[in-house]
């Protein structure tokens, strides 16, 4: 299931993404003709917006006992912002065994495959809804500055419709192009979160809680069997999931932010999904996000300020459209910033740093950075690294770690994950809630490396994580905010160290125990399903000088 959310957040899945991210809606959107409705009632969305805001006082999280999950995404952030949208939508959630509709679909999965439920789940746009999109997307490919070759495929899906399919996410929507991939990137992470104790959401109740919320919903992908729902579909498409079977014009945000996908997908050479399906790291996935989401974030931003001013004249954008931006802004103004940023990140901030890259190096530099895509979010945050190529550096030879540390033959190669300097601040961010301290400690990464250890049997697993730091001054922060971060954990108990108090610091808790290892220029976090085998591990690495960083200039 994680494996089909990351999919899916990875290409370019919108849930009005787009306008929660923008400051505020474009005033080009505003002098919209068909905007020009006195009669009735409804509040502009920029109005909703500012009453919201006035409004609403920021929710601190203190309803939650259990902290936010620091995985590649806060499934607890998901979780919350959906119950804000029922709520304001006056909407419940959708629950599976309580759907005839269910029963069903899954009826038809029996005596049917996957590409069947799909195909009864489809349906080609065409008449009205078809010539939106290819004024939309004509005034897209204007705007990016990349000719489209052909329009692609164009599904619709009704809300009521998708709501019930997502009952069966995992036995229908498992992505056709990545049935043999060993997914491992997040592993180490997500078991972390699930050694120190963290609330670990069920997947399949948090699609339920995210689709019974939706309001308007796209994603660019590879779509099984298309070309039998429309001649001539190669398998790559676009889906835009609306409230009706028929698409309203009007999601001409939804639409365009899909069709940059495909557009760079083109440019790339058909790779993009390839990108994706080749990253080795949470780091690498985080930096590719931002350069696609945050391009078709920002070629977005353009064009409902200027060209599609027009088009949305066209087209009738209606009291309903307005009413449903309002909900929404409702519900991400009552986001705190750490739920925003980990649910927005790649639009928000991946928008940001692309708009700064344009007007420092032109567009160009955004397009040679699909072709190359950067390697850490590192090289995004600080753009002379990138100038630079300057690659994290390399660390500890893990071989060599589980050698020593690991001697007995029945503990299998480690699963590695390096995280990167944003995922270092949503971390710190969202557990210790200061925002100094998180840009301090994150801004001196220099690498990392997280590493998930297994014995064979399955009878002890071990995640340890070695962050390095450019400075002391970085080195001293982060030891701050991991021991912040530690003891932000409810179910940890801090366990005082009599031998080395100053660089060794030990939380025990029902789930395991953890450790942090304070050493020259890096830190070194050490959990365990016990406290046993968590000493062992952190003693093995503070008494060995090799398992510390040394930099090139040292």
């Amino acid at each position: 299931m994680l494996r089909v959310l990351l999919l899916l957040l990875g290409l370019g899945l919108t849930a009005i993404f787009s306008a929660a991210c923008v400051d505020e809606i474009p005033t080009a959107t505003q002098e919209s003709r068909a905007l020009e409705t006195p009669e009735e009632s409804t509040p502009h969305p920029d109005q909703a917006q500012q009453a919201a805001e006035e409004a609403t006082a920021p929710d601190d999280g203190s309803e939650d006992d259990q902290p936010i999950r620091t995985d590649i995404y806060s499934y607890r952030s998901v979780r919350r912002f959906a119950d804000r949208m029922l709520e304001v939508l006056a909407a419940e959630r959708v629950w599976c065994d309580e759907q005839v509709e269910v029963d069903a679909l899954r009826a038809m999965l029996d005596d049917h495959d996957k590409e069947h439920i799909w195909r009864s789940l489809l349906v080609p746009a065409a008449g009205e809804d078809l010539r939106a999109v290819r004024i939309i997307a004509e005034a897209t490919a204007q705007a990016r500055g990349i000719p489209m070759q052909e329009l692609p495929p164009v599904f619709l899906i009704s809300r009521t419709s998708l709501r019930h399919h997502a009952c069966l996410f995992e036995e229908i929507w498992e992505d056709p192009t990545d049935e043999d991939r060993d997914w491992t990137v997040g592993r180490p992470a997500s078991r972390l979160a699930i050694l120190l104790g963290q609330d670990v959401e069920d997947y399949s109740d948090l699609e339920q809680s995210w689709l019974s919320a939706t309001l308007a919903w796209g994603w660019y992908g590879e779509i099984p069997d298309a070309d039998e729902l429309e001649p001539g579909a190669d398998g790559v498409g676009e889906v835009i999931i609306v409230s009706r079977p028929s698409m309203p014009a009007v999601f001409v945000d939804v639409i365009s932010h899909e069709l940059v996908h495909f557009l760079q997908d083109q440019w790339t050479g058909w790779r993009l999904h390839d990108w994706y399906r080749d990253v080795e790291t949470t780091d690498q996935l985080q930096a590719l996000r931002w350069v696609v989401e945050g391009d078709a974030a920002l070629n977005e931003l353009y064009l409902l300020n200027a060209p599609l001013s027009d088009l949305l004249a066209d087209f009738e954008w209606g009291p309903e459209r307005n009413a449903e931006l309002a909900l929404w802004y409702r519900a991400y103004h009552a986001l705190t910033p750490q739920d925003s940023e980990n649910l927005f990140a790649a639009y928000d901030q991946g928008r940001s740093v692309l708009a700064a890259l344009r007007e420092d190096r032109g567009q160009e530099a955004i397009d040679a950075l699909l072709l190359d895509p950067p390697e850490s979010t590192e090289q995004l945050l600080h753009p002379e690294k990138l100038r630079l190529d300057e690659q994290p550096v390399e660390l500890v030879d893990l071989e060599r770690l589980r050698t020593e540390i690991f001697p007995e033959a029945d503990w299998s190669e480690p699963i590695v994950d390096r995280m990167g300097e944003q995922w270092l601040n949503t971390l710190i961010l969202t557990t210790t809630r200061f925002t100094t301290l998180a840009r301090a400690v994150a801004t001196g990464w220099g690498s990392d490396q997280m590493a998930l250890w297994q014995s064979q049997d399955g009878s002890a697993e071990v995640v340890t994580w070695q962050v390095v730091f450019d400075h002391d001054a970085h080195h001293r922060e982060a030891v701050n905010g991991l021991r912040g971060w530690f003891y932000s954990h409810s179910a940890l108990e801090a366990v005082p160290d009599q031998d080395d108090p100053a660089n060794l610091h030990k939380w025990d808790g029902p789930n395991g125990a953890a450790r942090l290892v304070i050493r020259p220029h890096s830190v070194w976090v050490v959990a365990a399903d016990s406290p046993a085998l968590a000493d062992r591990v952190a003693e093995g690495i503070r008494s060995r000088a090799w398992t510390n960083y040394w930099p090139p200039d040292s």
